[in-house]
C-alpha cells in the first residue's frame, strides 16, 4: 500500500531527514521518500498503520501532516 502525506512546515534538509528517519523507524514501512519542495512524504506499508499516531508524531516535530488521497 502506498501512503502519501502532505507535510507543511519543513524548511530545510534537516527537517526532511527528521521526517524520513522517523517514518523509516516504523515497522512494515519501506521506500520512504520525503520531498521538501513538494511538501510530501510517500512510503510503502502493509496498511496496518496507526495513521493518527504518525500524524501526531510528525506534529510533535513542529510540522503539520495530513494524509492525502
Amino acid at each position: 500500500m502506498i501512503t502519501k502525506l502532505r507535510v507543511e512546515g519543513m524548511s530545510c534538509q534537516h527537517c526532511v531527514r527528521r521526517v524520513k528517519t522517523y517514518l523509516e523507524s516504523l515497522p512494515d514501512v519501506s521506500d520512504v521518500q520525503v520531498d521538501l519542495e513538494g511538501k510530501e512524504a510517500v512510503f510503502h506499508s502493509d496498511g496496518n498503520l496507526d495513521m493518527q499516531g504518525i500524524l501526531t508524531a510528525i506534529g510533535e516535530f513542529g510540522f503539520t501532516a495530513k494524509e492525502q488521497a
